[in-house]
């Protein structure tokens, strides 16, 4: 009985505290894992939240993610999809999300490549659309049954398309026409996942990012934090923050961006 209840509960909140946007760069060290010391073929994990509220008009909200880790003999296919919907009466107000596929290579030795390729649609701070595509390094640092750090760089290529609607009215110029950048990025990050016990595991990452054409320059920081306390087999509660700083954003936006979520998950 109380585990029924602390499971309906658990599923209200995710529900009625909707997912909010995301951020230009996604953060990839969050995307669900294989762990090394297992015979799993595939992991994986969905979070969907929907909310209807009466406005002038009704307004409703439908986020949903999705996240799929496939082993390849040494190699581990990642997959990622997140769509979000916000209609105010019969208007789409945002209709965004993302794509994402990594690939590791041969996993079982410390040092390895890994390459990312990422699309992503009408981000809420005006990201109209990005396509990437990125080649890193990744050294494993440390790593028992219940401790892993890693860290990855290389180098990205990214084509950005913004527009100005998440741009403050005093701050729009008078031609708010949409820009379009292609630059060729230097990435950096590092990584950290800890299962404290059966119950509760915890990871975060930080990220670097640095335009490298003209110059060295436009640097963009994020970081993630996600806490998770595992319900049973299938089902576990998440607390996630993101935050990231643009320096030097493509069009005048706030430079530092958060998110904050919770959500109920699905594993499986």
């Amino acid at each position: 009985m109380a585990v029924g209840f602390r499971c309906c509960f658990l599923f209200c909140v995710s529900v009625f505290i909707p997912f909010t946007g995301f951020g230009q760069f996604l953060f990839p060290e969050g995307f669900v894992l294989i762990p090394l010391d297992t015979n799993q073929h595939y992991a994986g994990s969905f979070a969907g939240s929907f909310s209807s509220q009466t406005q002038k008009e009704v307004v409703n909200q439908f986020s949903g993610r999705a996240e799929v880790a496939i082993r390849l003999k040494k190699n581990i296919l990642t997959l990622a999809n997140n769509t979000q919907i916000i209609t105010n009466g019969n208007t789409t107000v945002i209709s965004g999300g993302y794509l994402f596929a990594r690939f590791r290579k041969d996993i079982t030795r410390s040092l390895y490549p890994e390459y990312f390729a990422q699309y992503q649609w009408l981000e809420a701070r005006g990201l109209q659309s990005k396509i990437s595509g990125t080649a890193n390094m990744r050294k494993r640092i440390y790593r028992d049954t219940t401790l892993s750090l890693a860290a990855g760089a290389g180098f990205l290529l990214e084509y950005e398309k913004w527009n100005y609607d998440g741009v403050p009215t005093e701050r729009l110029p008078i031609n708010t026409n949409p820009v379009e950048v292609i630059n060729p990025r230097f990435n950096c990050y590092f990584s950290y996942d800890h299962f404290i016990n059966n119950t509760i595991t915890i990871d975060a990452a930080v990220y670097y990012y640095l335009r490298v054409l003209p110059s060295f320059s436009n640097p963009r920081l994020g970081a993630h934090t996600r806490f998770g306390y595992r319900i049973n087999k299938n089902l576990s509660y998440n607390l996630t923050l993101r935050v990231m700083n643009d320096y030097n954003p493509v069009v005048p936006v706030n430079e530092l961006w958060y998110s904050f979520i919770n959500e109920l998950v699905f594993n499986f």
